[in-house]
């Protein structure tokens, strides 16, 4: 073959190197793509009330149930701050907050709420919105984000990207968390949480797509050893009966 050959495919293979370092999406890319795929931000930003139920299933290292509880959460005005979450069956309870009133009932009685269950509520609240409304709030809240590699899950491509916030660096074990966006939807399949001294995976099996959002219909979390793999299933999420009403 002729040297004029060889330059050619150099060139080309040069050409096409330079191409794919160009098409390469950065972490904010990723997510920007996510938000699209789940709804857009600029929709989701007009959002005044979200409610849903969520089942929850709890498992000990047998494998056989430990607990289940089912809630019906609410959230007003777009933030977490403001809502109700209400647990349902026999035990029934239920918190809520409603313009910086912090409300705690036990079946029918109205419970007095010290500073420290203030706190908790807050807490369960955040934690509630936290994991219904990403991949906004990754945006909303200011993560800071990196892509760190591509990997496969359940046999499709995945694009992996860390998450770690500034208000948990300075404490001893801030939480590390990780999210799998999957390269051809761009939905988040999955996610990863070092929350000492546990590291839980947990998987988006199934969405609902019934609003005009894609939100989480079924979940599962396991608990990984340090090598990574598979310790035990700890829990399934389902939920269901998505409302969502717009700002006027």
């Amino acid at each position: 073959m002729s040297k004029d050959f060889f330059k050619v495919i150099f060139i080309i293979a040069i050409s096409f190197l330079f191409s794919c370092q160009k098409t390469k999406l950065t972490a904010k890319q990723l997510l920007s793509k996510s938000i699209d795929a789940h709804g857009g931000l600029e929709f989701w930003q007009k959002v005044d009330t979200l409610s849903f139920t969520k089942k929850t299933i709890l498992y000990n290292r047998k494998g056989l149930k430990e607990k289940e509880i089912t809630q019906h959460q609410s959230f007003y005005g777009g933030n977490f701050i403001n809502g109700k979450i209400t647990t349902i069956g026999t035990d029934k309870s239920s918190i809520s907050i409603i313009g910086n009133v912090y409300t705690k009932r036990v079946g029918d009685a109205l419970i007095s709420i010290s500073n420290n269950e203030m706190k908790s509520i807050t807490n369960a609240f955040k934690s509630a919105y936290y994991v219904i409304s990403q991949p906004f709030n990754l945006m909303e809240s200011g993560a800071l984000l990196s892509y760190k590699k591509d990997t496969i899950l359940n046999d499709e491509k995945t694009f992996v990207v860390d998450v770690s916030y500034k208000e948990d660096q300075n404490t001893n074990t801030p939480d590390q968390w990780t999210y799998f966006i999957n390269a051809n939807t761009y939905l988040i399949v999955a996610a990863k949480v070092f929350h000492s001294p546990t590291v839980s995976f947990i998987q988006n099996i199934n969405f609902n797509k019934e609003t005009p959002f894609v939100f989480n219909a079924e979940r599962e979390s396991v608990f990984l050893n340090k090598d990574g793999s598979i310790d035990y299933l700890r829990a399934s999420y389902f939920y269901s009966n998505y409302k969502v009403v717009l700002k006027k």
